[in-house]
């Protein structure tokens, strides 16, 4: 029993020398992005381009809504034929607003990755330069900006070892 006991502690011993040895660290990306330059230029353009399409749909359902409102006018005095054509006109532009505010939306996506995927490449740089600087194995991201895990040393990777394991 007191063997087995001694071995614990030599075990519990070694696996917290083993965990000393490791440099944990973390980091707020998202107050790191909100002081660069380069995130704000990049903000104020995002913003510019969301305005513009944002313009350009409230444009066209300002018209969408003007001709709906003639259409109940007149509505009363349109034969079958002409009411059949102008309800198709009308949903055509509907079925165009909503075309133009799923491509809008993905214009957006798109550009903010253009603007925004440099800076959090940078980001991403320093953080691994400072953990390598400064001897961190891991590195968290506490507002998970970048994902959890942002920086790990290669040196504690066991993949290879799972795929081994799993004849990978």
């Amino acid at each position: 029993m007191k063997l087995k006991f001694i071995s614990i502690f030599i075990c519990l011993l070694i696996s917290n020398l083993t965990l000393a040895q490791q440099l944990f660290g973390h980091v707020n990306s998202q107050e790191i992005l909100g002081l660069m330059p380069e995130a704000m230029t990049a903000q104020v353009a995002l913003q510019s381009e969301l305005e513009v399409l944002q313009q350009t749909g409230q444009t066209m359902y300002q018209e969408f809504e003007t001709q709906q409102k003639q259409f109940q006018i007149d509505q009363e005095n349109m034969n079958d034929a002409i009411r059949s054509t102008k309800l198709k006109e009308l949903e055509d532009l509907q079925n165009r607003i909503l075309t133009f505010e799923q491509t809008a939306e993905q214009s957006i996506q798109m550009k903010q990755a253009e603007l925004f995927e440099p800076i959090l490449l940078k980001i991403e740089n320093a953080i691994n330069d400072v953990a390598k600087e400064k001897g961190y194995t891991y590195i968290f991201d506490r507002v998970g900006l970048q994902g959890g895990l942002v920086f790990a040393d290669d040196s504690y990777d066991i993949t290879s070892l799972v795929k081994a394991k799993l004849n990978l």
